[in-house]
């Protein structure tokens, strides 16, 4: 597992598209906040600086989609996943090594950015904040797992990729349309996130045993 765990990091850090989802939603955020300052005046954002936090952090979540989409749906598109499926490494270990090099990127990304986000408003308040945390990881975990089935399931990373795109619409529908309720309390951040892994420990073991039976 850990030497499918190195492999699959080199090939992440060694090709630049996987990047562009990290820079991509700090600069949407921050050119929208410029925009509705330029346009309406500072008092435009108070009050606001919960709900960017937890945007921001599930805008960053899908980074793990197109990494899931290439993790199986490249290795077919490149002909290289029938010579990973003969190779004497167990099927299972080299599903999980590919996940734990998957993971931890927009988990990573997501906590830093909101962190990063926390010291530059100290406005916000703790429980927002952690709320926000919650929320972004419910977000990691759920788009990552959706991407994993469907990488398994369709033939090329394009078709992986915009097959995810549809589960980011309504993540972000939800954001706006739920956040009140969501950085009100920690009770919802909390049922979410245990939704949330019950439902990505379903989809991962799925997932897998469509791997072991290909």
């Amino acid at each position: 597992m850990l030497h499918v765990f190195r492999h699959e990091l080199r090939l992440i850090f060694r090709d630049p598209r996987f990047w562009v989802p990290v820079m991509i939603p700090p600069v949407i955020l921050a050119a929208s906040q410029a925009i509705a300052v330029s346009r309406y005046g500072g008092q435009i954002m108070e009050g606001m600086e919960g709900y960017m936090m937890l945007l921001l952090g599930c805008l960053m979540a899908p980074m793990g989609s197109p990494l899931a989409g290439d993790s199986f749906a490249g290795e077919r598109e490149r002909n290289s996943l029938e010579l990973l499926q003969l190779s004497p490494i167990n099927p299972s270990t080299l599903f999980w090594g590919k996940l734990l090099a998957i993971l931890p990127f927009p988990v990573v990304f997501a906590l830093l950015a909101q962190l990063g986000y926390w010291i530059s408003h100290p406005e916000i308040s703790t429980m927002s904040a952690v709320a926000s945390v919650l929320g972004a990881l419910s977000a990691v975990l759920l788009t990552t797992s959706f991407a994993l089935i469907v990488s398994l399931r369709v033939k090329t990373v394009r078709a992986a990729t915009h097959v995810t795109l549809f589960l980011i619409v309504p993540l972000l529908l939800m954001v706006q349309l739920g956040h009140e309720i969501f950085l009100n309390g920690l009770f919802v951040p909390l049922a979410t996130l245990a939704v949330s892994i019950l439902l990505s420990i379903a989809a991962t073991f799925v997932s897998m045993r469509k791997f072991v039976s290909l």
